[in-house]
């Protein structure tokens, strides 16, 4: 599309231009006739600079807002006129617009002439001036295409200044700087366009007669009740909630988060003025967004964080167990996840906390959020309060440029579970609480809060009203974790559980040969108490399937095993673990007792291994021994 056109006063001029820009293959311009009666077309044919001649410029100019060169009268082309009128006659006259050059009469000793220079306003203007140098008995007329035209109607002597080469070539060349500077602009101006109109955020700008400059697409559809071209309106009448930023262009301070509400809507704004150089201020602009847009955008977000691993993956039905005691305390976690309370889950070790703390975040209203887990008893203290809450740029030698979210922020709109809790220095226990009570963060080297919206689920294997009485946990901090409380027994108080988990672990790890857990098997498994619970079991059960050779697994297979890899704590009573209690228990049945059993059930062996408690191998391999 070509965006340059020459408007030519005649034919003569428009063919004769198309021959220059044709010879020096200036192919991005266009020649019309000027249409005095139509000058509209002009702007309806996409041009978007014109060039034109004399009064034709000045005719454009007063018709259109559109950019006009004038072409130029060369010097070298209007003294070649000159010198063919100084052979024509001694009193020479040269008419025309502005932009002829000035002071031609310093020609006259050169030319043996008298140069008289005139300026008209209009055609109309040019006749009359003519008509009277005629009556001053002019000899020759030096002048444009209009001007020769009225001194052959008059019978006067003329000289035209023709339209040369180099004449188009300049104004081409000035037409073609403000195209580009228009392009350019216009790039510019729809790059703005785009990236305002596709936004999530509203702008609205005013200037310093708060008057709306700019206003986008997405501020037109939040704000109710504006009319569709609002630009040039008052922003105290057409938007009198942001009548604050009128404030903001008069003090120059900008504000910042803060929020107000338009129409139905509560949104986040920044107002700041718009200055010049850094100096003089021009304007103010506001910027603003709804806060449900604000979370939504949290929430990819924070799915982006899921996808880097944070989040639960357990589900109440991962929680195995047949007994009263387990079933009762599913029963309870699940009451728990229909609210939004902190949880406490007390337990000893190796009885399923974080499994538990996993289940109630997934059956929450925050499942889709984060689940973050943080170990208090793994960190120190200076990382562990980093890791937490964050920090900012230069908070500490090490510290990320960019700074870095603490684990806080990370888990907002989702859950947080503090594992060993008990674990956490006092010191830091202030700052918890002050988390928990406020529901807000600060970064290490920060002056700023950070809204969160955070379940807290604490858990702890020690009791924590003993720590507090001895000054190792805050007691204010212990009432606002022990809300909701989840006491999870351990494996010793729910021994119908054994059985199940034992022959559930078996499945999982014994997957080329079947592995039997006979009765007897059982049975020994039961009289252990598993300080360590089901992690220890498990543990167990594993190595059973890697070590053990037999297929079949009876009571002293697993007293052996029970014997030689499991631990023998001491209890406060100062007696060893059960692991030594299976042997005496094993050890007690002796072959009188065996003897005596199968007197009792007529010698069925069966009969007699349920009178001693024993599995009818074990009752075979007393009686073999003892041949």
């Amino acid at each position: 599309m070509k965006y340059i056109c020459y408007a030519a006063y005649s034919n003569d001029f428009v063919d004769l231009a198309k021959d220059v820009f044709k010879k020096l293959g200036k192919n991005d311009v266009d020649v019309q006739l000027w249409d005095q009666d139509n000058p509209q077309k002009f702007i309806q044919q996409g041009f978007k600079v014109l060039m034109a001649r004399g009064g034709t410029a000045i005719r454009i100019k007063k018709a259109l807002d559109i950019p006009v060169v004038e072409i130029p009268v060369p010097l070298e082309d209007m003294i070649a006129a000159l010198v063919e009128a100084s052979k024509l006659g001694k009193n020479v006259a040269v008419i025309g617009y502005n932009n002829l050059t000035r002071g031609l009469d310093l020609l006259n000793p050169i030319l043996n002439i008298n140069i008289k220079q005139i300026t008209a306003e209009d055609p109309t203007d040019t006749r009359l001036k003519i008509e009277r140098l005629k009556e001053e008995n002019i000899d020759v007329i030096v002048g444009g295409l209009l001007q020769t035209y009225i001194a052959k109607e008059l019978n006067l002597t003329c000289v035209r200044i023709n339209l040369t080469e180099k004449a188009l070539i300049y104004a081409y060349n000035e037409c073609k700087n403000i195209l580009n500077s228009l392009l350019n602009e216009a790039r510019k101006t729809e790059e703005l366009k785009t990236i305002l109109n596709t936004t999530n955020e509203g702008y609205v700008a005013i200037d310093n007669s708060s008057k709306i400059t700019l206003i986008n697409n997405r501020a037109l559809k939040m704000i109710p009740k504006l009319c569709d071209e609002p630009i040039g309106e008052d922003i105290n009448k057409a938007v009198p909630e942001l009548n604050e930023l009128v404030n903001v262009f008069e003090s120059g301070i900008e504000k910042t988060q803060e929020t107000i509400t338009i129409g139905k809507n509560q949104v986040l704004c920044d107002m700041i003025p718009i200055k010049l150089d850094n100096n003089k201020i021009i304007g103010a602009i506001a910027t603003f967004n709804d806060i449900n847009t604000i979370t939504k955008g949290e929430h990819k977000i924070r799915t982006a964080i899921l996808d880097k691993g944070l989040y639960a993956t357990y589900n109440f039905d991962d929680i195995l167990g047949v007994s009263d005691e387990i079933k009762k305390s599913i029963e309870i976690a699940k009451n728990f996840s229909l609210a939004d309370s902190t949880v406490l889950i007390v337990g000893n070790t190796g009885v399923g906390k974080e499994l538990f703390a996993q289940s109630i975040h997934n059956e929450s209203n925050r499942k889709s959020g984060p689940f973050i887990a943080v170990n208090c008893a793994s960190l120190p203290e200076s990382i562990l309060e980093s890791e937490l809450f964050g920090y900012e740029e230069g908070a500490f030698t090490g510290a990320k440029k960019s700074g870095k979210p603490g684990l806080f922020e990370l888990a907002h709109k989702g859950t947080i579970f503090l594992d060993e809790i008990s674990e956490i220095p006092l010191v830091l226990q202030g700052r918890l609480l002050r988390v928990i009570q406020e529901r807000k963060v600060m970064r290490l080297g920060s002056d700023r809060v950070i809204p969160i919206d955070v379940r807290i689920i604490a858990a702890t294997n020690k009791k924590l009203a003993e720590l507090v009485s001895i000054n190792k946990f805050r007691e204010d901090l212990f009432y606002r974790l022990n809300v909701l409380t989840l006491a999870i027994p351990p494996l010793c108080e729910r021994k119908d559980d054994i059985d199940y988990l034992s022959k559930a672990f078996l499945n999982n790890f014994n997957k080329s040969e079947k592995i039997v857990l006979t009765d007897e098997a059982i049975r020994a498994l039961r009289l252990y108490n598993w300080p360590g619970n089901i992690r220890q079991l498990q543990n167990f059960i594993e190595k059973v399937c890697i070590i053990c050779r037999d297929k079949v697994l009876d009571f002293d297979v697993v007293y052996n095993m029970i014997k030689e890899y499991e631990p023998r704590f001491m209890h406060e009573d100062g007696n060893n673990n059960d692991a030594d209690n299976l042997a005496c228990i094993h050890k007690s049945v002796t072959l009188e007792d065996v003897k005596k059993a199968l007197s009792s059930s007529q010698g069925n062996k069966n009969e007699a291994a349920k009178l001693l408690g024993i599995h009818r191998s074990t009752l075979w391999r007393i009686l073999k021994n003892n041949k």
